[in-house]
């Protein structure tokens, strides 16, 4: 979520613009849940004989893999797993304290059913590769929680924890932070907000790829995913800080990061990437030896789209252990 939708928060705090008789904390009226901790879409490909689990970020489906998967079925076996509420599939019920997302209700019961998928199917030394924001979350903590079940993990795209693009109004503590969006930017923002505004304030489709077809299409998967289900995941995830134990890490981890085009930062409201995307990042690799970081040029959030090959051999590099901090790929 683009950092100029917090920064209208605080702009529009007294006011009713952009808000309608909505509860967003809330599902709408005969939503159909699913069970917690139930992992409803996981697809299997591929013959190779190193396992890898695949987890769409923010808003998408498995099926946003579907090119990688193809390319590279002889080399894995995947299990592409949808987030539930994302895609075609349902959502658990909300909590019962809907308004407390530092419970991080969905996010342990996601943790829950990756795990059982991981014991159930017998899925030996797995690599996890997310791509874009809050898979990332899971996959880290997946690696902290079971580093005895998870080999390595791959991260595409994704935001180490919440950077706000003007530092003077971003929560100095993961403690504030929580404050933050418990209490005010839930309540008294995401609670009323409405489709057109929260729309508005999204993620541009030039987020995802250099390709303005395959962006539109991208854009379209994550707008389509009712409000209230992208809201809890995303205040869940703004209430982590999974940079406060990198010094724990026990497993390797491969952060890949989009460079992004030049043009795409002269786009009016694109202060976020930087902070988003790369700000994020920094010190990482100061506090754990375990975390790689490689930056791929021309590409958008979507790398797998944008520089197939040069990712590809990123991550075959990665899963061979033979991945040097010296070595560009551009």
């Amino acid at each position: 979520m683009k950092y100029k939708i917090i920064v209208t928060f605080y702009l529009l705090f007294f006011s009713t613009f952009g808000f309608s008789q909505v509860n967003n904390l809330q599902h709408t009226e005969g939503y159909q849940t699913a069970e917690w901790a139930k992992l409803e879409e996981v697809k299997k490909f591929g013959t190779g004989d190193q396992n890898m689990i695949l987890l769409p970020g923010w808003g998408f489906d498995w099926t946003i893999f579907q090119d990688y998967i193809e390319r590279n079925k002889e080399e894995y076996t995947f299990y592409a797993v949808t987030f539930p509420g994302m895609g075609k599939t349902s959502a658990p019920p909300m909590p019962e304290e809907n308004e407390k997302f530092s419970n991080l209700y969905w996010t342990k019961g996601i943790l829950k059913g990756l795990k059982d998928l991981i014991e159930t199917e017998n899925i030996e030394n797995p690599i996890l590769t997310s791509c874009f924001t809050y898979s990332n979350v899971i996959a880290m903590r997946m690696a902290l929680d079971y580093p005895d079940l998870i080999q390595k993990v791959v991260i595409i795209s994704g935001m180490a924890k919440f950077t706000a693009t003007y530092p003077s109004m971003e929560p100095r503590n993961l403690q504030q932070r929580i404050y933050y969006v418990d209490q005010q930017l839930s309540k008294n923002w995401f609670k009323g907000v409405s489709k057109t505004t929260w729309d508005n304030g999204n993620f541009f489709p030039e987020t995802f790829s250099t390709d303005s077809t395959k962006a539109a299409k991208y854009w379209e998967q994550m707008s389509s995913v009712p409000i209230p289900i992208m809201v809890r995941y995303l205040c869940e995830y703004y209430c982590t800080d999974l940079s406060l134990e990198y010094q724990n890490l026990q497993v390797p981890v491969l952060v890949v990061v989009p460079a992004f085009t030049p043009n795409l930062f002269k786009m009016d409201g694109a202060g976020y990437f930087s902070a988003f995307f790369h700000h994020s990042w920094l010190g990482a690799k100061e506090k754990s030896k375990q975390i790689h970081i490689i930056t791929l040029s021309n590409t958008h959030a979507f790398v797998m789209e944008d520089q197939p090959d040069k990712l590809d051999q990123v991550i075959k590099t990665f899963v061979a252990g033979e991945l040097n901090p010296f070595d560009i790929f551009r």
